[in-house]
């Protein structure tokens, strides 16, 4: 990422376009607005950069409920609760061709930023491809400051604000999938596939995310039942419901989000059992088991989650 280096020896303040810069290894920024478009932070070719000074970028504060003894010192932690933050990000964007296409840049930046319109997302892209991404909403930092050192004709340095609701930064997709096969043989990769009508398969699952992850699945029929067993945790998720093999079941465990739909239209809340728990991924090691009744060569069940990280 392209780092601006202001000259010390310099009198008066330079547009960013002329001051000195260095390249070093570090993650490209970018902004994704909840419409779908995406803004390039770390694009110095095309007048866009993140300056040195970003903050909020690692662990969040945290909040402990506690409870009190009278006549014994201290107190007990019952709960641990990460909280939300703020993320910074001094940022400098010109247009080195006309004032006319520095205020439409400007104006399109405004746009994208508006908090009304819904969350949208921060994506640092490391040098190897690696991403982290977080849901953000604007709070300031684009009010308008035409002091000298903060703004040009084709200039501007200000700081973005970002309110952050969920604290964890996110990683890139992983899914797993179970299929039928019609050989009776298990074989370690994906996608796992046996032969037996009923238990479709088991694998360890190695979250390395800092925290609880929580799985998406997606179930193909046909089936007439399917329990998905974190064998780890001893938590269950049970679904009776009869599928024909143009069936296919969401259940959503992302914590604010969760769902369990038949062909993105039918409540299955009713067919849970009562013991049933949206189940996350534990740190590190997971032993799942998956058993599916009714279950053909056709039938299969996908597994996507996303790694949640205390740091960029």
């Amino acid at each position: 990422m392209p780092i601006l280096v202001a000259s010390t020896s310099t009198p008066e303040p330079q547009p960013p376009w002329e001051w000195p810069k260095r390249l070093i290894e570090m993650p490209r920024v970018s902004f994704t607005d909840p419409g779908g478009t995406v803004t390039m932070l770390t694009d110095w070719e095309r007048g866009w950069l993140v300056q040195p000074g970003a903050k909020g970028l690692d662990m969040p504060s945290y909040a402990m409920a506690t409870d009190q003894s009278p006549g014994i010192d201290g107190y007990e932690v019952r709960q641990v609760r990460a909280e939300g933050k703020t993320i910074t990000l001094p940022i400098a964007f010109w247009a080195n061709d006309s004032r006319a296409a520095y205020k439409a840049r400007r104006r399109a930046l405004i746009r994208s930023l508006n908090p009304k319109r819904g969350q949208g997302t921060l994506t640092l892209t490391e040098p190897d491809g690696a991403t982290r991404s977080i849901g953000v909403r604007y709070t300031d930092g684009m009010e308008g400051d035409e002091s000298l050192d903060a703004a040009g004709a084709r200039w501007c340095i200000t700081a973005l604000v970002f309110a952050v609701p969920s604290p964890y930064w996110n990683g890139g997709e992983v899914t797993t999938e179970w299929k039928n096969g019609t050989g009776g043989d298990f074989y370690p990769f994906l996608p796992l596939t046996v032969g037996d009508s009923q238990v479709l398969g088991s694998v360890t699952v190695d979250n390395d995310g800092d925290d609880d992850a929580f799985p998406i699945w997606i179930i193909k029929g046909p089936a007439t039942s399917a329990t998905l067993t974190n064998v780890t945790t001893g938590q269950t998720l049970a679904l009776t419901r009869t599928l024909t093999a143009s069936d296919t079941v969401v259940i959503d465990t992302r914590e604010r989000r969760q769902t369990a739909l038949l062909n993105g239209v039918t409540n299955l809340w009713p067919h849970l059992s009562d013991s049933s728990t949206l189940w996350p991924l534990e740190l590190d090691r997971n032993e799942l088991t998956l058993t599916i009744a009714g279950s053909t060569s056709a039938t299969s069940v996908r597994m996507t989650y996303q790694p949640r990280y205390l740091a960029a």
